[in-house]
């Protein structure tokens, strides 16, 4: 674009600017009559062109595209994150930390070099939080958002009215509703579902509900028996003994990850009747007793997760005390 079509309008115009003097068009000074000239007609040319800049700069401050809305709601001292922002095949631009980003009709795609990719699906609201060399955290209010990190893992937090998701390497797809209740369901690697003392350790292949209020609930794998999920969630709500007792008759070996989880949310008779179902099967080692599960000691818990066959838990024990 020449620069004499911002002071005369005389050559061709960028399309961008175009597009903006398409929006303010209904903002256009009209005469209403009677042969008078309008005082902006009276203006220096020069003068005229720097109102209407500054009008275009103002607009500016709200990139819209598509749906698509960047909110400058921070200091001019913010500083940039590591994020860059694109919609639509636009030109990726930097996110500064604090912004929030608000999606339409359409998406919008997030991405790091150092971090990962974050696509946020339309009709999401997502800020900037935090942009450090060991924090990179998100908020989502509502929406969706499918993640893919490779950044080390735990720097990545992503937090929603009701639990942080932590990223241990991984893969996953997130959506909070506008009522706070969320679910999270993770594709490759681990992540941690976390709120206040309450934490869900999800492998790839599980899925979790969480609740403002509440946080998250008991994870469980995908293709679970009819009517699993639902006394699952009910017993996760109201803590329903006739809804637990459906969960553990319905539990076969590869929902043990769902009963481990429950041997720490449960007191009294329904651990027992927990551990009763878990010890059915998973091979427990002779450390792991009825006993020690309902003290609740933490070296037992381990010894019965290791048994799970998904891990062992000395390597995510140490980047939970990070976090």
């Amino acid at each position: 674009m020449s620069d004499r079509y911002l002071w005369n309008r005389a050559g061709e115009p960028d399309p961008e600017i175009a597009e903006l003097e398409q929006l303010l068009q209904p903002f256009r000074y009209r005469a209403t009559g009677g042969g008078l000239r309008s005082t902006a007609e009276t203006k220096p040319l020069h003068a005229y062109s720097r109102y209407w800049w500054a009008a275009v700069a103002a607009a500016a401050m709200l990139v819209v595209a598509d749906g698509l809305s960047l909110r400058h709601s921070v200091p001019q001292t913010s500083r940039d994150s590591a994020w860059k922002l694109s919609s639509n095949g636009a030109t990726p631009h930097t996110v500064r930390i604090g912004q929030t980003i608000e999606t339409g009709r359409s998406g919008a795609r997030l991405e790091s070099e150092f971090i990962g990719e974050v696509r946020v699906a339309p009709n999401s609201r997502l800020q900037i939080i935090e942009a450090r060399k060991d924090e990179q955290r998100l908020a989502l209010e509502h929406g969706t958002i499918h993640a893919f990190i490779w950044a080390p893992p735990r720097q990545f937090v992503v937090d929603t009215p009701s639990a942080s998701t932590i990223d241990l390497g991984c893969e996953y797809t997130l959506h909070v509703g506008r009522d706070g209740v969320g679910s999270l369901t993770v594709e490759m690697g681990w992540v941690a579902f976390q709120w206040r003392n309450l934490e869900s350790f999800m492998p790839a292949g599980a899925s979790c509900t969480t609740r403002p209020g509440r946080g998250p609930g008991t994870p469980h794998f995908s293709g679970t028996p009819t009517g699993f999920e639902s006394a699952l969630n009910h017993f996760d709500e109201y803590g329903d003994s006739k809804a637990l007792d459906f969960v553990l008759a319905r539990s076969r070996s590869q929902d043990s990850l769902t009963l481990w989880h429950l041997l720490s949310r449960t007191h009294g008779t329904q651990r027992v009747e927990v551990f009763t179902r878990f010890s059915e099967l998973v091979k427990l080692p002779p450390s792991v007793t009825r006993e020690s599960i309902l003290r609740g000691e933490p070296e037992a818990l381990d010894s019965a997760w290791n048994a799970l066959g998904l891990g062992n838990t000395d390597w995510w024990r140490e980047w939970r005390q990070l976090w």
